[in-house]
């Protein structure tokens, strides 16, 4: 039911029909991209906006990296997909949550020999023409850092350290 109402909502926000996507199906492509360390699967799931946004922390650090080759980047370990660089022994799809103008979806990280290391993000989800895509990637528990961060926050505050 409540996947029914995501889909007819996503449809009036696109104003067109709606697509084979829906929000489970995206975070299970995000699961997926993120336990096999696929970044091109992941960046082919998220927004034109976000990816510019990669895309600049990408340049500002490869300038940092160039200019400073003694020490590490901000982003020396790779963009920040997920609250934790843990490697996760399971990822599943969560509770899906309607929001003014997107979708939130819980994307689960599991760990089976140690379930109080799981943790939950949550997927800002936009429709983008026919298909559902992340707009930004919020972060329950950022290590080392203020909670409920989103990804676009964590890129554009790196530089200022």
């Amino acid at each position: 039911m409540r996947l029914a109402l995501a889909a007819g909502f996503l449809a009036m926000l696109a104003g067109t029909a709606w697509a084979e996507d829906n929000p489970g199906a995206v975070v299970a492509a995000f699961c997926k991209a993120r336990l096999a360390y696929d970044e091109q699967a992941t960046l082919a799931l998220l927004t034109p906006s976000l990816l510019k946004v990669i895309d600049e922390a990408k340049a500002r650090n490869d300038v940092i990296a160039k200019a400073t080759p003694d020490e590490k980047p901000p982003f020396g370990d790779g963009i920040p997909y997920q609250a934790f660089p843990d490697a996760a022994q399971g990822c599943e799809a969560g509770k899906v949550t309607e929001k003014p103008g997107r979708i939130e979806a819980e994307v689960i990280y599991r760990f089976r020999d140690a379930p109080k290391a799981d943790w939950t993000d949550r997927l800002k989800l936009v429709a983008e023409g026919d298909r559902l895509l992340i707009d930004d990637i919020q972060f329950a528990n950022v290590a080392n850092g203020e909670p409920d961060q989103g990804l676009r926050i964590v890129l554009f505050n790196a530089f200022d350290q």
